[in-house]
């Protein structure tokens, strides 16, 4: 159990709130523009609690009176390491809103632990990025060319597919959360 937890709950407490109650959640996409002008993705491989190894977003529940700005820049070191430095504007707001679910439903995403809210932001990440925690690994992914869908775990696919389509400019982007070029 993270110290952040244990801090405020036991283990029977947070067992109890995430079977009574949605968690809420940040989903960080890793994001970055490289020379040849492509964007990239970066996902995290880990270990999912019932489909074994798969990419994933960088994400956690967001602590007691933690601003979400705050929360995604604790859960990028917590997985990235600390010489890994989110460029993340004071007012961001999220790109997309996901729902996962504890219960398996035709077309929903799907967490077996909990009923979950996943407020996700695209940032981009700068610095030494060192794998850690839940992360195995970490890698950049083309826009065009992201894995499979089977290898990514909770469904994540489907967000990561929104986010692309909203920073590349699809209906219901943000100015916020468009990719620019520094």
């Amino acid at each position: 159990m993270s110290d952040a937890k244990r801090k405020w709950l036991s283990d029977q407490e947070w067992s109890n709130t995430q079977f009574r109650v949605p968690i809420t959640c940040v989903d960080v996409l890793p994001i970055r523009t490289v020379a040849s002008g492509g964007t990239e993705a970066g996902l995290i491989y880990r270990e999912t609690p019932h489909q074994g190894r798969r990419w994933c977003l960088i994400g956690g529940r967001v602590l007691r009176n933690e601003s979400l700005r705050d929360a995604v820049i604790r859960q990028v070191q917590e997985v990235l390491g600390a010489k890994a430095h989110c460029v993340l504007d004071t007012r961001a707001q999220p790109l997309f809103v996901a729902e996962y679910f504890s219960r398996q439903m035709k077309g929903s995403l799907f967490d077996p632990r909990q009923h979950a809210i996943g407020l996700t932001f695209p940032v981009q990440v700068q610095g030494a990025i060192t794998p850690r925690g839940e992360a195995l690994d970490f890698r950049w992914f083309n826009f065009e060319a992201l894995p499979n869908t089977h290898l990514f775990g909770f469904g994540q696919k489907k967000v990561v597919l929104e986010c692309v389509r909203r920073l590349s400019g699809g209906n219901g982007a943000s100015r916020n959360g468009r990719l620019t070029r520094r």
